[in-house]
């Protein structure tokens, strides 16, 4: 059996898991989707519908439960009377790209430091550990920040929250490519790879980089969901997704002065968003335990022992 044939065996069989993949591939397929849902519902996600507010009670939606209708599924917002549901759709794909974005800058960044490091000299290699310290000990909240705070506003708001996302947070993902490449050089095939004459990136790309495979796609599916909240939390300060354009973070923001008179608006993104870090990160301890099956899957702590108890 080959080494994928013998990932998605064990995978299989573990059911949360599949369940959680499945929620995460329903997720990914609405945030591609949203163009056609919205024009399925017929609005949109800028749209304003001030005959659906009520002005009198300080620009609560007409109707019950937040508005909603035939024509708006899910009620529409607040004090500007945008469809909730389109906001909702186009939310995820911000959220989710810009998530998925700033995961793949860390693992580029992080694997090509680690690499050089554990491979490199000893001079490389503690000039890029000491540097790797450094950013793993900074703040990654007050660092993005203050990125964020002076680039101008013309740039794209999704496309900085993601570049600043990953090159703030590399660290970590660097540490466990240089701990794995410093095990993995002293191996035999390494080493009989260096005295056949390979250079240091052919090794690299030949003999390292397939070994780790497996620790690096593991924290990659554990790094998504923790970039899904820094997105949301960046853009609940008020220095990541600007509106119109709609994230969850942008608005759970804007909701929060909502929350007694109209708490759906609130409850639909943070629904969404908890949703979402659950199943990536059910998924992501799942992809751990298959790739590495020596490791005891965080969801099943004690139930070995509980099974011997009962025998």
């Amino acid at each position: 059996m080959t080494v994928r044939s013998v990932f998605w065996g064990r995978l299989r069989e573990q059911r949360a898991a599949l369940v959680a993949a499945g929620v995460v591939a329903l997720l990914v397929l609405v945030a591609l989707a949203a163009p056609l849902l919205t024009a399925l519902e017929g609005q949109d996600p800028t749209s304003y519908h001030p005959d659906l507010i009520d002005s009198a009670r300080g620009g609560v939606p007409v109707g019950p439960f937040g508005g909603i209708s035939g024509e708006h599924w899910l009620g529409v917002e607040p004090q500007t009377g945008r469809d909730l549901f389109a906001r909702l759709v186009y939310g995820a794909r911000v959220s989710l790209g810009v998530a998925l974005a700033a995961t793949v800058v860390q693992v580029v960044i992080g694997v090509a430091v680690g690499i050089a490091a554990g491979f490199g000299s000893r001079w490389v290699d503690q000039v890029l550990s000491r540097a790797t310290d450094v950013i793993v000990a900074l703040p990654l909240m007050v660092l993005a920040l203050a990125l964020m705070a002076i680039v101008p506003s013309t740039f794209p708001r999704p496309v900085l929250v993601a570049l600043v996302i990953g090159l703030v947070a590399w660290g970590n993902m660097a540490k466990i490519v240089r701990a794995q490449t410093v095990t993995l050089k002293e191996l035999d095939h390494v080493a009989a790879a260096r005295l056949s004459g390979w250079g240091s990136v052919r090794i690299a790309r030949r003999e390292l980089l397939p070994a780790l495979a497996a620790p690096v796609i593991t924290y990659a599916a554990l790094l998504v969901p923790v970039n899904i909240t820094v997105e949301a939390a960046l853009s609940f300060l008020g220095v990541g997704v600007k509106p119109p354009t709609a994230s969850w973070g942008q608005m759970l923001t804007a909701a929060d002065v909502w929350y007694q008179a109209a708490p759906q608006y609130l409850l639909y993104p943070a629904g969404a968003l908890f949703l979402t870090v659950l199943a990536l990160t059910v998924f992501g301890d799942g992809v751990r335990t298959a790739l590495d099956p020596r490791a005891a899957s965080r969801l099943r702590v004690g139930t070995g022992r509980k099974r011997e108890a009962r025998a």
